[in-house]
């Protein structure tokens, strides 16, 4: 039963993945973000949500990105990534493969970016897996192995201290099932998802650093629309090394976010969600964790690595 109370959850989640640690995964929500850190960088992220509650949503993601030609050049105008995401809900089961694409212009002090991303997600649904009273049949009929493209494109614009963004990554809205393009449920078709980022930091000594950054998202097709959601974070950088972060989500949630420059090339990253919506009292909070490397081959150029490039 409680699968079914999830199935409108995961019409939003299975056609993009959520993360609470979303600076540093940008890459997944817009693909113009590809080598922005002026290096080959690859990241991890696994989000285990709403811990105790049956059928709740497992995400992990891998991801690789990077400027493209000779790494002695002070600036490389093309950059490429490469991503996989898996995301188990309840008795749905998604795969995204993703390619990216960004071309970037640098401008006076700034840097401009377009990408484009294109893919395609593998869906499954064990809707024969439900107990429920009453079943449309139609509906309840299983989809194994569903192949959806899709593609779509992304901006995103960084300075010294600042970053913006603005992503369609979903354009297209694929039936999961095209033998039931007929169904007028909000459960037969993907929803396409449009995501807004922005960043500033503040300097207030050589020690610390403040940075508040917010992601907003709107998801919506022609029969349904979710509500805008937005993630509020506040992030104090100490010796660009460490960061500690409150995050504030419109549904009801807040999250502390813990990240470390473990080394020159490794870093660290843990949030714990705490959910103030109806789903309190029947969970034990949302765990994320993230992993990063950065394949840095000249120590002197990165003698001195920001701990943290946001943007």
């Amino acid at each position: 039963m409680l699968a079914v109370l999830l199935l409108p959850l995961c019409v939003a989640a299975q056609n993009y993945p959520h993360y609470t640690m979303f600076m540093f995964n940008k890459l997944i929500y817009n693909p113009a973000y590809a080598g922005n850190k002026n290096l080959t960088t690859v990241n991890a992220v696994y989000r285990n949500q709403w811990i105790g509650i049956e059928g709740a949503p497992r995400t992990i993601s891998i991801s690789i990105d990077g400027p493209v030609g000779s790494y002695m050049k002070p600036f490389r105008n093309v950059a490429l990534g490469f991503s996989v995401n898996s995301e188990q809900i309840g008795v749905t089961d998604n795969t995204n493969i993703t390619g990216y694409y960004a071309y970037r212009i640098p401008l006076q002090r700034t840097v401009l970016s377009f990408g484009l991303q294109a893919g395609a997600s593998l869906y499954s649904a064990r809707y024969g897996d439900l107990n429920v009273s009453q079943q449309d049949q139609k509906l309840m009929q299983d989809i194994r192995n569903a192949v959806l493209p899709n593609f779509g494109p992304g901006v995103y614009w960084t300075g010294e201290h600042f970053y913006a963004g603005f992503a369609i990554p979903n354009l297209l809205e694929n039936y999961y099932d095209r033998s039931r393009k007929d169904l007028t449920s909000v459960a037969a078709r993907q929803v396409r998802s449009y995501f807004l980022s922005g960043g500033y930091v503040f300097t207030l000594s050589e020690a610390v650093k403040l940075e508040p950054q917010v992601l907003a998202r709107y998801a919506g097709n022609g029969i349904y629309r979710l509500p805008l959601n937005s993630d509020f974070n506040l992030s104090c950088i100490l010796y660009d090394r460490l960061m500690l972060g409150i995050t504030y989500r419109t549904d009801k949630s807040i999250a502390g976010v813990f990240h470390m420059q473990v080394t020159r090339q490794i870093n660290l990253g843990y949030s714990y969600d705490y959910s103030a919506s109806e789903l309190n009292g029947y969970n034990n909070g949302t765990h994320e964790v993230a992993v990063g490397f950065d394949f840095v081959r000249d120590n002197n150029k990165y003698a001195n690595p920001r701990f943290i490039k946001s943007f």
